[in-house]
Order: C-alpha cells, then structure tokens, then sequence
C-alpha cells in the first residue's frame, strides 16, 4: 500500500505502478481486467486498508467489538466490491 504520490511519467514511478497493476492481476486472477477498473480496485484497496490501519494506530477504533473482526468484515465486504467491479 502507498502512501506516497507516484508519477506515472517517472521512470522508477512508473515500474513501480506496472508492478502493483500486475500483482492485483495475479490475485485477482484476472488478466482481462480492463485498466480503468484495474486503478478503481487498485485505489479502493488502498483506501479500505490504509484508512483502517490509519484509524486503528491512531486509537479511534474505540468501540467494543475487535478490531480484528472488523478488518475480516471489511476485506469480506472489498471482495464483494471488487466482484461488482469485475462484473460491470
């Protein structure tokens, strides 16, 4: 996950992207992504699981229920997203 602005037309930016897109398509198990929702995936990944590591390691998940559970939820949820993405 990055928290940091790639340049797509940075060299060393660029590799690193064409990186990430290939590893999403190998765990999606999906070369026939198109590459405008290949990026929406990639980006609600990222947004999904950098949020929730954010809010945890800053103390704001202060409710009862764990944590952990949560975070299970969550991914549950983004593969159901992820799905719909492929789909449409």
């Amino acid at each position: 996950m990055m928290q940091f602005q790639l340049q797509p037309d940075d060299p060393q930016s660029a590799s690193v992207i064409e990186e990430s897109q290939n590893f999403f398509k190998v765990v999606l198990d999906s070369q026939d992504l198109t590459k405008t929702k290949l990026i929406d995936i990639m980006r609600m990944a990222n947004a999904a699981i950098v949020g929730f590591i954010t809010l945890e390691q800053s103390g704001l998940l202060t409710l009862s229920r764990s944590t952990d559970e949560s975070f299970e939820v969550m991914l549950d949820a983004l593969f159901v997203g992820i799905e719909y993405i492929r789909t449409n």
